[in-house]
């Protein structure tokens, strides 16, 4: 689980990837979600998919956004230990 609470943001963050397919579920807020050129609005109960290795950011619409993430493979670093 992801919370943001410094939006809306006037640009996306900077693009990332990871060797990680991932899922992800906006429980709250609005988001721009960025792939190469594509740029998708989504809101709260919207779910999106990233491939592994692409480049993607997001970009809040709201001045709070909650993401729930699901990666495969599982991502360690975001495990609590």
């Amino acid at each position: 689980m992801v919370d943001f609470n410094d939006g809306p943001a006037s640009t996306p963050d900077p693009p990332h990837a990871h060797p990680h397919e991932q899922v992800s579920y906006v429980a709250a807020g609005e988001i721009i979600l960025v792939m190469g050129e594509e740029k998708t609005r989504l809101s709260a109960g919207d779910l999106f998919t990233v491939p592994a290795n692409i480049p993607h950011a997001v970009q809040t619409l709201s001045s709070y956004v909650r993401l729930i993430d699901a990666f495969n493979p599982t991502r360690k670093d975001f495990l609590k230990r």
